[in-house]
């Protein structure tokens, strides 16, 4: 239980290390925690513990999970040192809420009683909802807290009655128990079962912005601060993701239930999501679209329900993190530099003078598309062999279709950066943000094209 310790502490420190005024402390104090709770972490690999009566249960699925969502933070942590530059006031607050909802993400991937998994849900929503507004002068960031707020209050809603509906016909909160009734029949009132089952579908669809459950995403993502916006998308939805799967993996006898429901949400993501991305300029609504499309591609895999989903759903979260995190950070660099929002134009002759950076970016852009030999190509690859394997072959030939079309704005961005004329000059990088897109862009490239790293590992 020591890295979730740890990780409590550390959020505290750094609140009180806030009130030093000396704001350089804290990225090292911070990094410095996670790196701690990381190898607290690995400690428990290949031996599992239970904790608090069997609520939380650290084992291989909660540590790989929980290490991608540590790297990740650290990386967006290096990258913040550019983001919150000349900034003096509330940066220990944005860190510490960042650390608080890590939190959540562990109590969301070791989770072995449904209330400890809506505690986790609810420890990592509530710093969201204070990290979206955390541009108190900014009315689009105002208002993206205020729409994340109530949506988020409404999904959690819909998702507690589904856990009292699912207790109400079981008798019990533990995941355990659940499967053993939902498989041997005891007791259980199947009608109930059933209604439960479909509002916890409901809930999980908000939170990880499935269709039609979508609605909060492009202007949460457009309002709130990048580096906000960047930390829902990786470490958020990795979160999100670990727990549908941990969830619903206990479900498969009763499967015919909610995977019909998912053939149609998948498809209706993947197709709404792709169609609705290609005529967006605002570059963080396109990647709000992109985003909700990589969730319909990760929901095929919990669909599927086999023994090759976790190592799936794994290998693309990590895929589309690192791909996101030098998107992401190239367009904080870009924006601070056009002192704009942030639309395609703005990459506009960006290979000219910055040939790095567009490199970087358009490595990242063909992940994301699932470009050979790029990590998302295998992302891809494995989703799909995934649905062959279980016989869904329909859902199979509607992600083809979905990934081409998603080819066409994601080429979009390099078509701007290496063959349209810009006023891009050259742009001062530190050697920690080059060092930091350095890394994110060599491991899209290893994880292309040794993808074995990442693979039967559970």
């Amino acid at each position: 239980m020591l890295p979730f310790i740890v990780l409590a502490v550390l959020g505290v420190i750094l609140l009180y290390a806030g009130l030093t005024k000396n704001n350089k402390i804290l990225v090292p104090i911070a990094v410095g925690g996670l790196l701690l709770t990381l190898g607290l972490l690995f400690r428990s690999w290949g031996h599992p513990h239970s904790y608090y009566n069997q609520m939380v249960l650290i084992d291989n699925f909660s540590i790989a999970f929980n290490t991608i969502a540590i790297v990740t933070t650290i990386l967006i942590l290096l990258l913040s040192v550019y983001y919150f530059e000349g900034v003096r006031e509330h940066i220990a607050e944005n860190y510490a809420l960042m650390v608080f909802t890590l939190f959540g993400v562990f109590l969301m991937t070791s989770f072995s009683n449904i209330v400890m998994l809506f505690i986790g849900i609810e420890t990592l929503s509530i710093p969201l909802y204070v990290l979206a507004g955390a541009k108190k002068f900014s009315l689009r960031s105002n208002e993206a807290s205020f729409k994340y707020f109530l949506q988020g209050a409404f999904s959690s809603a819909i998702l507690l009655m589904g856990i009292a509906l699912v207790y109400g016909a079981t008798g019990t909160f533990d995941m355990h128990a659940i499967a053993n009734q939902v498989a041997n029949g005891f007791g259980v009132r199947p009608g109930i079962l059933y209604i439960g089952l479909i509002l916890m579908l409901m809930g999980f669809a908000f939170k990880v912005a499935i269709m039609p459950f979508h609605f909060w995403t492009p202007d949460v993502y457009e309002g709130s601060p990048t580096l906000v916006t960047l930390f829902m998308a990786t470490v958020v939805k990795t979160a999100g993701f670990a727990a549908f799967y941990r969830f619903f993996q206990i479900m498969v006898p009763v499967g015919h239930v909610w995977q019909d429901i998912l053939w149609v949400l998948i498809a209706l993501t993947l197709l709404g999501s792709n169609l609705a991305a290609l005529n967006q300029k605002n570059m963080k609504r396109l990647l709000a679209y992109s985003s909700i499309s990589h969730s319909g591609f990760m929901l095929i895999a919990v669909m599927a329900m086999s023994k090759l989903s976790p190592d799936s759903i794994l290998f693309y979260a990590c895929a589309y993190s690192f791909a996101s995190i030098t998107i992401f950070g190239i367009l904080m660099r870009v924006k601070n530099y056009k002192q704009s929002i942030g639309t395609v134009d703005s990459f506009n002759g960006l290979a000219k003078n910055n040939p790095f950076l567009a490199a970087a970016m358009a490595i990242s852009l063909l992940s994301l598309a699932g470009i050979p030999i790029t990590a998302g190509f295998f992302a891809k690859y494995y989703i799909f062999v995934t649905a062959i394997q279980n016989d869904f072959i329909w859902i199979t030939v509607v992600g083809v279709v979905a990934a081409l079309i998603g080819v066409y704005y994601y080429f979009r961005i390099i078509v701007a950066m290496y063959f349209k004329e810009g006023d891009t000059e050259k742009l001062e990088l530190t050697p920690l943000f080059k060092a930091v897109i350095f890394i994110t862009t060599l491991i899209t490239l290893i994880l292309g094209i040794f993808p074995g790293l990442l693979m039967d590992i559970f």
